[in-house]
């Protein structure tokens, strides 16, 4: 099957979904912004279906909302977004955003949360709009999260393979904090096995916080970074691991 066949199929099984609700695609629907180019799972939601709402709350606008909804959210929040950041919907108090990221500049885009009462703070959940419809919906199957979501899930069920292969990844601007943790805890899931790999995970995880520190308190956070992952190496009963994130932050 074609990507553009395996597109529609996916937006199909979406559509067919309980609860779902479809506007009818219709040949004289809004455009898509015309500086910007469609992607095509865009372009293949918006051949079956002018707008959607999902059971939870999710919104996706109409093709021709887009423009305008950017538009109007940029000027009315006087926001500094880069132009290929468009609002493709909603939900509840987020607004789901689409970062094309033409330059890739910040580490390939994606589907972003973004608070209404915080329109810089970014949160990227999926790849794509299909993607991220179909997480939302539970489908079997579906296409990979993030790998900010992939690195948090797999932190918090301390899976390491999973939590090395998300890390891997590039991560978005701003997620520098979920970085930071989920570093740390890869450092703690390899020191356990008395991998030496650790010390790379835990210096991730340090210049991640360090990244994340405000003006001035690099210092500082620098040294508590390598204490945290100090502490979390002699937990693991890794005392030579620990020694060396000792000598890394200074030691005592």
């Amino acid at each position: 099957m074609s990507a553009g066949g395996d597109l529609a199929s996916r937006v199909a099984a979406l559509l067919a979904r309980d609860g779902v609700e479809a506007r009818p695609a219709s040949m004289g629907a809004g455009a898509w912004p015309p500086e910007l180019t469609e992607p095509p799972d865009v372009a293949a939601l918006y051949a079956a279906a002018d707008g959607l709402a999902l059971p939870d709350g999710t919104l996706i606008l109409p093709r021709g909302d887009v423009a305008r909804a950017t538009a109007w959210l940029v000027e009315e929040r006087s926001l500094d977004w880069a132009h290929d950041l468009v609002v493709v919907g909603e939900r509840e108090d987020l607004v789901i955003v689409l970062d094309l990221d033409f330059a890739g500049a910040r580490a390939g885009g994606g589907v972003l949360e973004v608070p209404t009462d915080a329109l810089a703070s970014f949160q990227r959940v999926a790849r794509t709009v299909v993607g991220y419809l179909e997480r939302r919906l539970g489908v079997a199957g579906a296409e990979p999260a993030s790998p900010e979501v992939r690195a948090r899930e797999a932190a918090a069920r301390r899976d390491l393979p999973a939590l090395a292969e998300a890390l891997a990844e590039a991560m978005y601007p701003g997620a520098e904090r979920q970085t930071a943790h989920a570093a740390l805890t890869l450092g703690a899931l390899l020191s356990e096995r008395g991998d030496e790999a650790a010390i790379d995970a835990f210096a991730r995880s340090v210049e991640a916080r360090v990244a994340a520190a405000p003006r001035g308190a690099a210092g500082p956070e620098r040294l508590a970074a390598w204490r945290a992952c100090e502490i979390a190496a002699r937990e693991a009963g890794a005392e030579a691991i620990a020694a060396a994130c000792a000598a890394r932050g200074g030691g005592r």
